[in-house]
């Protein structure tokens, strides 16, 4: 099924201030006037540097939260994990900001205040701040091989963080237990997507998985059935009887489903539409593949 799209400084470099005085012998603070032997010279006005050096901004094995409540869901859960927290300059008219900064000035063992132009270079849409973070929720195997009834995601090549955004948004809220990923050719957790999960990249681990037909074999052995959409397949989403530990297979946003990965497959779904010529995004078909899941096995559960 085919989806549409929807070396670097340290901080005391960028927070510089000028010394003050004419430029001279090292500590002379150039000459006096002339009408005055006993007044000094004034120090000019502090200035923060704003140039924004081109290479990475923060390390590697750090992840960069943006968006209130990406923030305030990270901070809720993982505050253990917090590396440092950037506000930008003038945060202090902002009432929100200005809570964020009262709350955890004491708590965070780094906050640097930082202009517009940092912040720009993570997202466009930051909101005044960003979260860094030293690791991440990691899926325990052993717990997803032990469970009677789960849900998991396998995108097979999303590329877009608004789309990977919104999937773990909507996994979070219907109770998915994982979401794997392909390590090349595919979005990983950027700012953006932390943004648009509001909060879902804190309870849903995403693994990042370098061979993918390994990896679909393991969670059969597991118990779980592959389920993966596509125009082709022959029952329905409305039609098909979820399993009770079933992995949904979601395919890039212009090909679709990889051939290799259909083939792994146990069973392959379509969503019905009224239009055959166009498709649907890849967040929403599946977000109505997670819904229909959860409405069976919740059912199912409440019978037993």
């Amino acid at each position: 099924m085919k989806f549409q799209k929807s070396k670097p400084k340290s901080s005391s470099q960028f927070s510089s201030h000028s010394r003050g005085g004419p430029r001279g012998k090292p500590g002379a603070g150039g000459p006096r006037p002339s009408n005055s032997t006993s007044r000094s010279v004034p120090r000019s006005a502090p200035k923060v540097n704003t140039h924004v050096p081109q290479g990475p901004l923060y390390p590697r094995e750090w992840r960069a939260v943006v968006g209130d409540h990406a923030i305030a869901e990270a901070l809720r859960l993982h505050s253990s994990w917090v590396e440092c927290l950037w506000l930008k300059q003038g945060f202090e008219s902002s009432r929100d900001l200005k809570q964020l900064h009262n709350d955890y000035k004491n708590k965070i063992p780094k906050i640097e205040i930082k202009p517009d132009a940092f912040l720009d270079r993570l997202a466009h849409s930051h909101q005044g701040a960003a979260l860094f973070l030293n690791q991440a929720p990691e899926l325990d195997w052993a717990a997803l091989a032990s469970k009677k009834t789960s849900r998991v995601v396998v995108l097979d090549g999303i590329e877009d963080p608004h789309n990977l955004g919104a999937i773990l948004r909507t996994s979070w809220l219907l109770k998915v237990d994982a979401i794997l990923i392909p390590q090349d050719r595919a979005v990983h957790l950027t700012p953006t997507v932390h943004k648009v999960a509001c909060g879902g990249a804190e309870h849903v681990p995403v693994e990042i998985c370098h061979n993918f037909a390994n990896t679909l074999e393991d969670l059969k052995k597991m118990g779980y059935w592959i389920f993966g959409l596509g125009h082709e397949g022959k029952g329905t989403l409305f039609d098909v009887k979820v399993p009770e530990k079933i992995a949904w297979c979601v395919g890039a946003e212009d090909k679709g489903l990889r051939v290799t990965t259909e083939r792994l497959c146990d069973e392959i779904v379509r969503i019905p539409q009224a239009d055959a010529a166009s498709s649907y995004n890849a967040s929403v078909a599946a977000a109505m593949a997670l819904i229909e899941t959860f409405r069976q096995q919740e059912i199912l559960i409440s019978k037993k």
